[in-house]
């Protein structure tokens, strides 16, 4: 047999354990975590993310100012009006502009 297939039939015995105990665990197994786990979990992950996790954490930071940057010049472009008011030549130009149209 190939190893993977040890590993699937061991799966499989252990499954079956698993449902025929009963209770639906298996026999000598807790219900719960051990007092404190969730908490050195957690402490550990927090301890193994050095400096890759703050590069991106940095990278983040950059990219979110940017598209910030970007979005309010955007906005304040967008809210840019001509603050001129349009006298008699403009009109005249542009309506013999509109009216040399075919």
């Amino acid at each position: 047999m190939k190893s993977t297939e040890k590993s699937l039939d061991r799966l499989l015995r252990t499954a079956g354990l698993y449902g025929a105990a009963g209770r639906g665990h298996a026999a000598g197994a807790e219900e719960e975590a051990p007092y404190g786990f969730a908490t050195r979990a957690v402490a550990g992950w927090l301890a193994g993310a050095g400096a890759e996790a703050r590069l991106q954490t940095l990278w983040f930071r950059r990219v979110f100012l940017c598209a910030l940057a970007v979005m309010a010049a955007t906005v304040g472009w967008s809210f840019k009006t001509d603050t001129t008011a349009p006298n008699e030549e403009m009109a005249i130009a542009s309506y013999d502009a509109s009216a040399d149209l075919p």
